[in-house]
């Protein structure tokens, strides 16, 4: 029996019409692929253990090898997949799949070594890992071996460009047009059309992306940090990940360079990559600043930013902090929230309700479309923000005919309903999140940040899971649920939804 149906022609109304079959074979192929990229980065950790001679050698290697075995079976399976039509069925699945299927995977390292030994566990902190959330269940990560540390950091590396590079250099694959499958994953964005061949600027991409990571890593081994350390805050800092190799985060370097570093890079991943794109290979930096989106996300974090240094200033710990202390713990703590990558500067549990409420809305709104981070997006609440002062105007002017314009475009009522469906999927999942944790005993307010801290992939936590606690004290099957939360809001929830509704399935 063929792994595949054929297709067929029908008659529906008197018309012939052509049925198209679901291609397994396709997704098979994408799998397989990507579970051999992760082979080399297996490899690498495996190196890494051969260097510290630590305990995560034998371990990453039956993971490098079981990673390795399915991904050729998977590519077996997928042969000829290219004699049948794919579309966007194809590519969603395939996306869709490739977070679990690598994570199952990916998490063995953990189990094997039994530095993580609960399967939920090591599930979550895998996931947490490719989706670059940065929320962890390891209460100690300095007595967790040193390559178990990497490859932990290599997974959010490879999860911050997963989506704005792997997906686009898919997308001949699928033979769908890339500059509206792009945008469908970028919604509001109003760049220019891609010149290059999505292949090309997939390239360019990646080069940059490594361009800015080499950049970190050498800054930061200019400051306090030992070429280790700097290597994995490099790959979790560009990506916005935030995994640490400090039980206390990059509080650990009490360093004021250390974290303008960061802040640098955290700022920069959250921007769109397609802005850097234009602005490195048109030479023209001043670009960036022409995009509203920006112009939105920029304003944020200095409003937040100084909301965030009142709070401190004002509810925080008397006489713990001076003034440049105060303004630097603030700003490093705000950057790190708003651009989902969850470094703590310190236990930003006691720094008071207003300093948790700026970071809380910080963690809901996020970065920029098209860059490294989570969240709503800035666009997003742009469009948002217009769209409700258009309202207001129509309730005192009736017959005033206004548009949502982002930047010198004019949006079309489908762009701003789609926002509208968006923020709704997005806060009804926070919503659903929230009541799992409080199920396990804890406070509405802290499961309520604990699920927009999964949603928006930012790995911020107050209270009982507080930024040096973690998620540890949950039970397994909110670790599970806050998993697929995760995987939801890195996949812009529509794409991992659209595959659940019957819809989806039907030819």
């Amino acid at each position: 029996m063929k792994l595949f149906w054929r297709k067929e022609r029908f008659r529906e109304g008197g018309y012939a019409q052509k049925r198209r079959i679901f291609n397994y074979r396709f997704v098979a192929t994408v799998i397989g692929v990507l579970c051999h990229i992760q082979v080399v980065a297996l490899l690498s950790a495996v190196a890494v253990s051969l260097y510290y001679h630590d305990e995560g050698l034998l371990p990453l290697t039956l993971t490098a090898c079981i990673m390795g075995l399915v991904g050729g079976l998977l590519l077996l399976l997928g042969r000829k997949s290219r004699e049948i039509e794919t579309g966007r069925r194809e590519s969603l699945m395939s996306v869709t799949l490739s977070w679990f299927v690598v994570s199952l995977i990916g998490m063995l390292p953990y189990i094997l070594s039994g530095a993580v030994p609960s399967v939920a566990d090591a599930f979550f902190e895998t996931i947490s890992g490719y989706t670059t959330t940065g929320a962890s269940v390891i209460p100690d990560v300095e007595s967790v071996p040193r390559s178990l540390l990497f490859w932990r950091s290599i997974t959010q590396w490879e999860g911050g460009i997963g989506i704005i590079v792997f997906l686009v250099a898919l997308i001949p694959m699928t033979g769908e047009s890339a500059t509206m499958v792009y945008n469908s994953e970028t919604t509001g964005v109003t760049h220019d059309r891609f010149l290059p061949r999505v292949g090309n600027m997939a390239k360019w991409m990646m080069i940059i992306y490594v361009t800015l990571t080499a950049l970190c890593i050498v800054l930061l081994i200019l400051g306090p940090m030992d070429l280790f350390d700097a290597v994995c805050h490099a790959f979790t800092c560009i990506s916005t990940g935030g995994f640490s190799t400090r039980n206390i985060s990059i509080g650990y370097w009490d360093s004021d360079v250390v974290n303008i570093i960061l802040d640098l890079f955290m700022f920069i991943g959250a921007t769109n990559f397609t802005l850097i794109f234009f602005a490195f290979t048109k030479r023209d930096p001043g670009q960036i600043f022409k995009d509203s989106e920006f112009r939105w996300f920029f304003g944020l974090i200095v409003v937040l930013s100084i909301l965030g240094t009142v709070g401190l200033m004002l509810q925080g710990p008397k006489d713990t902090y001076t003034l440049w202390e105060t303004v630097s713990a603030a700003v490093t703590q705000v950057i790190s929230l708003a651009t989902t990558t969850g470094y703590a500067v310190g236990d930003y549990n006691l720094w008071g309700p207003l300093f948790a409420l700026v970071i809380t809305f910080a963690m809901f709104v996020a970065g920029c479309t098209g860059s490294t981070s989570g969240g709503l997006k800035a666009v997003r609440f742009e469009i948002l923000f217009k769209s409700l002062s258009n309202e207001l105007l129509k309730r005192t002017h009736p017959n005033a005919i206004r548009t949502v314009r982002i930047g010198r475009y004019a949006l079309s009522n489908d762009v701003v309903l789609s926002t509208m469906n968006f923020f709704v999927a997005y806060f009804a999942l926070i919503l659903f999140g929230s009541l799992c944790v409080s199920l396990d005993g804890v406070a509405f307010s802290d499961s309520l940040v604990a699920a927009v801290s999964c949603v928006s992939n930012s790995g911020g936590s107050l209270g009982e899971i507080g930024p040096l606690v973690g998620f540890s004290a949950l039970s397994d099957a909110n670790k599970v649920i806050l998993s697929l939360l995760m995987v939801m809001g890195r996949l812009e929830i529509f794409t991992f939804l659209s595959i659940l509704h019957p819809g989806f399935w039907r030819n």
